[in-house]
């Protein structure tokens, strides 16, 4: 087994010529329009000196996979967009969950854990087997269920989301979905992440 979290992380849309509308946008507030492409570091020199305004002009859209518990946290990063897949109406047919990696390193703890998320499953099963809606059924599921959001952040924004969440302090799972943002926008735009 791995020692990381099973989290998968997709890139699904970015804004078209990202960082030439943020500086165009930048060259704007400076009234320096004709200089666009000019200068190398122009991004980056704004983005020190706090002049960011112009980042939040460009947007990226991810898919991600990962636990309710993860989720929970992810859409505490209000200026965004976000669709999750439902419990409410859609049936967990599987039983489908985040193993933490963290369990291996204590005694029985993986058997507490497994053991405990049959139980979870098992209730869910029974109460849908006795009529109950999936929305009132799945209250007994754990927050460790496998879930797929997707969501759409500005640039500024995405760099609050990395700069808070790889920090060792974060939910590991939620470090391991920013440090693979932050791999994604170095590639897609270097002169707005590389700093990060």
């Amino acid at each position: 087994m791995s020692d990381s979290y099973d989290v998968e992380v997709k890139l699904l849309a970015i804004t078209p010529d990202a960082e030439r509308l943020i500086e165009s946008a930048g060259r704007l507030c400076w009234n320096t329009q004709e200089k666009t492409g000019t200068v190398p570091d122009r991004i980056q020199s704004w983005i020190n000196i706090g002049h960011e305004s112009m980042i939040e002009h460009a947007c990226a859209t991810f898919s991600i996979r990962g636990s309710r518990a993860m989720t929970h946290e992810l859409v505490r990063h209000r200026l965004a967009s976000y669709s999750q897949r439902s419990q409410r109406y859609v049936r967990e047919h599987e039983e489908s969950y985040v193993f933490p990696p963290e369990l291996r390193a204590h005694d029985d703890a993986d058997d507490i854990y497994r053991r405990a998320m049959r139980n979870a499953w098992e209730a869910y099963r029974e109460l849908l087997k006795r009529g109950l809606k999936p929305e009132v059924a799945r209250y007994v599921l754990p927050n460790a269920c496998y879930t797929d959001i997707i969501c759409t952040w500005n640039f500024r924004e995405l760099r609050h989301i990395i700069a808070l969440r790889v920090s060792p302090r974060a939910l590991p799972e939620i470090r391991e979905v920013a440090l693979q943002l932050r791999r994604i926008m170095k590639e897609q735009a270097p002169q707005v992440f590389a700093d990060l």
